[in-house]
């Protein structure tokens, strides 16, 4: 009998704690994680000069448009930064005409490699709204990473033969003009979702 009684508990408290995995995996799935990043504007959205990939030198808060879709990585990333670039592009297709005053801008975490003729190419992956890629020297974009409080560092890779790897975080920002972080959004998020998130802010 206490045997029987052990079982019915250990079985009740199994269909407890599966009840309570499927409700949060359904709640992640139905409300994406974002967070409120920045209290004040990022200042080096303001100050920092990079080039885009005519080689131009811009200054991120005087490109075009209300509300920007932000994203640090690099163009020999082989799985999150291409990942992410088509959530954008696909949330852009969502928007349809709410986007005309956003702008999506992919800013290179490597620009030892990324010059703006090599991510000038590789934006050209990514057809949807016109993408803006920027470029920089070290300093300047360490600078804006440090703004924004993204992490980045250089990684060995099995081949070898002096190629490298990037860690970096991953997240997707909206920044609104003056530089001020509304919200950011782990790579992986629907573009269906990152719309509905975007629309919120409109």
């Amino acid at each position: 009998m206490n045997f029987l009684k052990s079982n019915y508990k250990n079985i009740i408290f199994s269909l407890l704690i599966l009840g309570v995995g499927f409700g949060v995996g359904y709640y992640m799935k139905k409300k994406p994680s974002s967070r409120f990043a920045s209290e004040a504007p990022v200042a080096e959205w303001k100050t920092s000069i990079l080039k885009d990939t005519e080689g131009k030198s811009v200054r991120p808060a005087e490109l075009p448009g209300n509300l920007f879709v932000v994203y640090f990585g690099f163009s020999h990333c082989p799985d999150m930064c291409p990942m992410a670039l088509n959530d954008i592009e696909n949330a852009f297709i969502s928007l349809k005409d709410d986007s005309k005053d956003i702008t999506p801008i992919f800013i290179t975490i490597d620009p030892e490699r990324d010059t703006p003729e090599v991510l000038r190419k590789y934006i050209s992956h990514f057809p949807g709204k016109e993408l803006i890629a920027l470029t920089g020297g070290k300093d300047q974009i360490g600078e804006l990473q440090k703004g924004f409080g993204v992490f980045s560092q250089k990684t060995q890779v099995p081949q070898g033969n002096g190629e490298y790897g990037m860690d970096h975080t991953l997240f997707i920002y909206l920044v609104d003009r003056t530089g001020n972080i509304l919200r950011a959004y782990p790579t992986g998020i629907k573009g269906e979702e990152l719309a509905k998130e975007i629309r919120e802010l409109l």
